[in-house]
């Protein structure tokens, strides 16, 4: 068995070193395909990573579920977990892909504002989009299988190649043919080659354990859990992704990029303490009904690391924000950007900060918290948000989105304070 320092080094591998490839595709790619064209393809990556979460919380459910039960050793009744979930998964998201591929031609032509060259390309590309959803949500689930054996390695071997090829996939494809379908095209292929990898190692790792239908008890547990992280997820990438749309349909996509890259750029900054919090998750989880007292002293310890971890960061960030984007993109982009980016690196702060409450509240079960606070933001962020574009354009969006998450970390932290004054003695 690794060590919970092994396993967060694997997972910080797979999930930080593309970061590399990200830094340095983006400009490439703004270069060649030109600042619209990005921002159309920054607006498809968010739709795929939206409608991964659209899941019905089967992901983040299977994790748990799988850790929970091999933590009071019920292991007989994780493979009919698994099967169970992939059947409800595969139907809803060939259902979900059919819906986005039939309204595609009315997303394009009637919500984004999009200039008249480029309507056709983005058009078919939405239709590569939406064939990319199902295998998106079964890897999901897949993902939340492995975590939930915290088997990181696998992990690893998979997410790695899989997140580098995200950011060079589009570059090769556009270097093969000037065109944004091909682009999407190529993102298509990725997610079919790593779902089918995940679905190889997930049945080989599950093959030894016993095949039995799922107890009722067990279906009640996740479809629960499951059912309060889909609501979770769906209120939580409107606050995350909404902007996007909202910026586009207000000020024009050609100024989408000046916000969606940094805000890209500083959101994957995240991703260092996601390693941490991938891991912990399932530590929570597994030891929330064994050891209570070791998971609260791995949770302030957790929190502790995330806050100087990430408070290096907004400091470097504050202060190199113009002079960074100079270098990397240009001067021009990096005036029109480098405030949006110091703004946005404030609530990266207290986003990353929430991860760790977030992973604790749900770790022990308690996923129906995290969906209410996110319904409780939801209308404050839309308000914030119409107020801040209406008003200050880009600016009023930057504000927007880091108020939101600076709330939400302080509601979480005291949904995290409420769970373990409760507990602590239980």
């Amino acid at each position: 068995m690794r060590t919970i320092k092994e396993k967060v080094l694997l997972n910080f591998g797979s999930t930080v070193l593309p970061m590399t490839a990200g830094l340095l595709a983006i400009p490439v790619l703004i270069e060649e395909m030109g600042v619209e064209r990005f921002g159309l393809l920054s607006i498809a990556w968010m739709i795929v990573g939206y409608f991964g979460l659209l899941d019905m919380g089967l992901g983040r459910a299977l994790t748990q579920r799988i850790a929970t039960n091999l933590g009071i050793g019920k292991e007989g009744e994780i493979k009919p977990l698994i099967y169970f979930s992939l059947k409800i998964l595969l139907f809803l998201s060939i259902t979900i892909s059919f819906l986005l591929f039939c309204s595609s031609e009315y997303i394009v032509f009637n919500i984004f504002d999009i200039t008249d060259i480029y309507e056709e390309e983005t058009k078919y590309s939405m239709y590569w989009v939406a064939l990319t959803i199902p295998f998106v949500m079964l890897s999901t689930a897949l993902f939340g299988v492995l975590e939930g054996f915290q088997y990181f390695g696998w992990i690893a071997l998979i997410r790695l190649p899989l997140n580098v090829l995200m950011f060079l996939a589009p570059i090769l494809a556009f270097d093969l043919e000037n065109n944004l379908e091909v682009v999407m095209f190529s993102l298509f292929l990725v997610r079919l080659v790593a779902f089918l990898v995940l679905l190889v190692v997930v049945y080989w790792q599950v093959l030894a354990f016993k095949n039995s239908p799922i107890s009722k008890a067990e279906r009640k547990a996740l479809l629960s859990f499951g059912g309060w992280i889909t609501l979770s997820n769906l209120v939580s990438p409107i606050m995350v992704y909404f902007d996007r749309f909202y910026i586009a349909s207000v000020l024009g996509a050609l100024l989408v990029a000046y916000y969606t890259t940094p805000l890209d750029l500083l959101v994957k900054a995240t991703l260092i303490p996601f390693s941490i919090i991938g891991v912990m998750f399932s530590y929570f989880a597994s030891n929330w009904q064994t050891n209570r007292e070791k998971v609260i002293d791995a949770y302030k310890k957790t929190l502790f690391i995330v806050f100087f971890m990430m408070l290096a960061f907004l400091v470097v960030v504050y202060f190199g924000a113009k002079e960074g984007l100079a270098i990397w993109i240009d001067e021009d982009f990096a005036s029109k950007s480098y405030v949006l980016t110091q703004i946005i690196a404030l609530g990266v702060f207290f986003n990353s900060l929430a991860m760790v409450p977030f992973a604790l509240v749900q770790g022990v079960g308690r996923s129906d918290l995290t969906a209410k606070l996110h319904l409780l933001e939801l209308p404050v962020f839309i308000v914030l948000l119409f107020f801040g574009v209406q008003k200050y354009g880009l600016m009023g969006a930057a504000w927007a989105w880091t108020v939101r998450v600076i709330l939400d970390f302080l509601l979480l932290k005291l949904a995290a304070y409420y769970i373990l004054r409760n507990n602590k003695y239980a």
